[in-house]
């Protein structure tokens, strides 16, 4: 279970636009990018990231240090990918955050097409070439564990 003791109390994650905004920073121009780079970090299982993410649950209230001994204490780094899942389900169940998963799966689509239709260009080197396609392998690959987790929460 997601939870993190704050003055005394047991706390969960409440997923609405305020964490939005604890994740993503308080410069409205880069929201998004730090928002997408989030997601990124959950659906590679990062640590990092669920540090960053209780740190935004957190809000002010909680120094990094005890977190992350909350955290510790709590065994979700035991098991990082269940705890990332955790996360995500939250995310994904949650009216403007899903909207935001959406968009960042659209971005993610459309960047695979994009690169993909460069391959086509005749102006590319050969060696750009390949190292697009390998760009786009991996994508590909991350998008298929992306979708697979994702469908788990539908």
């Amino acid at each position: 279970m997601l939870t993190l003791k704050i003055k005394d109390t047991e706390v969960e994650p409440t997923y609405n636009y305020r964490l939005y905004k604890n994740i993503a920073g308080d410069d409205k121009d880069k929201r998004k990018e730090n928002f997408y780079s989030f997601l990124d970090g959950l659906f590679s299982d990062d640590s990092i990231t669920i540090i960053n993410f209780f740190k935004a649950v957190a809000g002010k209230d909680l120094s990094e240090d005890e977190v992350v001994d909350q955290l510790d204490e709590n065994g979700l780094f035991d098991d990082v990918h269940k705890t990332t899942d955790e996360i995500i389900t939250g995310l994904a169940t949650s009216g403007f955050l899903k909207s935001e998963i959406k968009a960042w799966k659209k971005y993610g689509d459309r960047l695979l097409e994009s690169m993909k239709a460069s391959l086509k260009l005749k102006s590319i080197k050969q060696e750009d070439k390949e190292m697009t396609q390998i760009q786009i392998n991996q994508l590909e690959e991350n998008k298929k564990s992306i979708e697979s987790r994702m469908d788990l929460i539908k």
